[in-house]
């Protein structure tokens, strides 16, 4: 699968409530960990592109 991941991340808080945040993960560019995330989401898409429509 996609293996292991080194991200850095940032918490946001809202300044009106803080138990609200929003945690945002990023990689490096180039690298292994910034690739993963995007061959998975290429093959999620792809995935449900040939999957058989439920509405049918």
């Amino acid at each position: 699968m996609a293996g292991a991941l080194t991200l850095d991340w940032d918490t946001l808080t809202a300044s009106i409530d803080a138990e609200q945040q929003l945690v945002v993960l990023t990689a490096c560019p180039g690298t292994p960990s910034h690739d993963a995330p995007r061959i998975l989401a290429s093959w999620a898409t792809n995935h449900q592109q040939s999957a058989p429509d439920a509405a049918t």
